[in-house]
């Protein structure tokens, strides 16, 4: 798997043994848009505290981690808690993966650890113009145009991917709490 910049194994900040904390699931997105807008933050808040209520337990950096923390920090901190949750979601919204032609991008390294990893994997996508019946194909569409890798590592996999919007939001999210793929 390539990690930008770094490979991560073990934590190097600590040598003493890992807190063996677990979580159900872990919260990808991107942070900020093209423009400076944090919409991916706020969504992956909404959503956490909505599986939060569901007694699913989230890691979500913003919640775990320091807005100080360097990118090693990060790389780091992700890769650990990655290890510890049963499934993952990742958010997706248009314009996200313009970032993907950039092999060292972290949110790029969180797809492809997700993708490259046995863990259930839910890609909700938001503020889709209008949802298509087959959204994994459009997604493979979509991905192509910023990463050949990482599209070709969605169509090597079983993955849920759901559009999210405020009609569907709840029923979305219980059913990822009670779906195939989590269990």
């Amino acid at each position: 798997m390539h990690t930008p910049k770094m490979t991560v194994l073990q934590d190097t900040t600590n040598n003493q043994p890992e807190r063996r904390t677990s979580y159900t699931c872990i919260i990808f997105y991107r942070w900020y848009t093209q423009d400076g807008k944090n919409r991916g933050r706020v969504m992956a808040r909404m959503v956490a505290k909505a599986l939060e209520a569901l007694d699913v337990t989230v890691w979500l950096d913003q919640q775990q981690m320091s807005k100080q923390a360097t990118r090693e920090q990060v790389i780091a901190g992700i890769h650990k808690a990655f290890q510890r949750v049963q499934y993952v979601i990742i958010l997706a919204a248009p314009g996200d993966w313009d970032r993907f032609v950039n092999e060292d991008d972290i949110h790029r390294w969180e797809w492809e650890m997700s993708l490259k990893s046995r863990k259930p994997v839910w890609v909700l996508q938001y503020e889709t113009i209008c949802p298509r019946l087959d959204l994994q194909t459009n997604l493979v569409r979509e991905l192509l145009l910023f990463s050949n890798f990482l599209a070709d590592l969605v169509l090597k996999r079983s993955i849920e991917v759901r559009s999210l919007t405020t009609e569907n939001f709840y029923d979305v999210l219980e059913e990822i709490t009670k779906g195939p793929c989590t269990t």
